[in-house]
């Protein structure tokens, strides 16, 4: 079994390499999810849902088990993204530019650190920019004080400020963290397989804001629903996920939101909208109401 690293700070990962456009080229070459969103139209967009073109993403540093290389695409498993289809983690493609040639480990015992800032930039030895890396980002740690972690990284050795790994935010209990921490992704645009505040899909949206918190939840809606403890309606409490099916409820699972209180719900809805809290009772998803889960207690 051969593992590599995410070089990039951002890896789309694609359903198959043929659903990849002229339009994505340019990322494809350098990585650079920025300017891919900027250059994406609205067509672009509904595109990726409707052909599920990009799967889901892998952040920098996150490992891959490499399953086989065809031509400049490699086909693999992103192992910290749990999902119902394969135990090695979750399978896409991703160019085999974005990845590492190897995985080679420390030889002495090393800490985490997990990025909990929107954006934190990743600096060299000398304190210059590298690359801005999303929140959610792991990186293996080497020492600190209270300004600077030092870290190693695919790109060799670097610093982080210590900020970058404090949660701006506070709550009673992680339900709460979790609510307060999303509310900060308010307008943000929706992106089909996105799990960065560059853009999230409903379902990435969650799992973005509980890796933030370190806690393990599946990627993908329908995996959340079979996973986690079920919570009654009466006993809806902030940072609960509220789920969404066919058949007006009782069909597969095709939507899941943040339950914000007071009957409100922080979600990213469709293709072409942005993260918002709304009246769960109001929103066109409430008639296919099938049930909470609750992963943070």
């Amino acid at each position: 079994m051969e593992i590599r690293r995410i070089k990039v700070p951002t890896a789309l990962v694609w359903s198959a390499p043929t659903v990849a456009t002229e339009t994505d080229q340019t990322y494809l070459q350098d990585g650079d999810l920025t300017a891919w969103l900027a250059a994406l139209q609205p067509a672009d967009r509904q595109r990726l849902a409707d052909t599920n073109g990009i799967v889901t993403e892998a952040l920098f540093n996150d490992r891959v088990v490499l399953n086989r290389q065809e031509g400049d695409w490699a086909h693999v498993f992103v192992t910290r993204q749990a999902n119902r289809l394969e135990r090695r983690g979750y399978p896409g493609w991703i160019p085999m530019t974005q990845l590492t040639t190897s995985d080679a480990e420390l030889e002495y015992p090393t800490t985490t650190v997990r990025l909990v800032q929107p954006t934190t930039t990743l600096l060299d030895a000398e304190q210059q920019p590298v690359l801005t890396l999303p929140m959610g980002t792991i990186l293996t740690t080497t020492s600190q004080d209270a300004e600077w972690i030092q870290v190693v990284t695919p790109l060799g050795s670097g610093q982080i400020p210590a900020a970058a790994a404090q949660l701006g935010v506070t709550g009673v209990d992680d339900g709460d963290r979790i609510l307060a921490l999303g509310r900060q992704f308010v307008n943000t645009p929706y992106l089909w397989g996105g799990l960065t505040p560059a853009g999230f899909d409903c379902s990435g949206f969650i799992y973005a804001l509980h890796r933030a918190l370190g806690i393990p939840v599946p990627r993908d809606a329908q995996d959340q629903f079979a996973n986690g403890c079920p919570v009654a309606p009466e006993e809806l409490t902030a940072g609960d996920l509220v789920f969404f099916a066919t058949d007006h409820g009782t069909g597969a699972i095709h939507h899941v939101g943040l339950y914000a209180g007071a009957g409100q719900i922080l979600h990213a809805p469709k293709p072409g909208g942005q993260v918002e809290e709304v009246s769960m009772a109001k929103s066109a998803f409430a008639p296919e109401y099938a049930g909470a889960r609750r992963f943070w207690q």
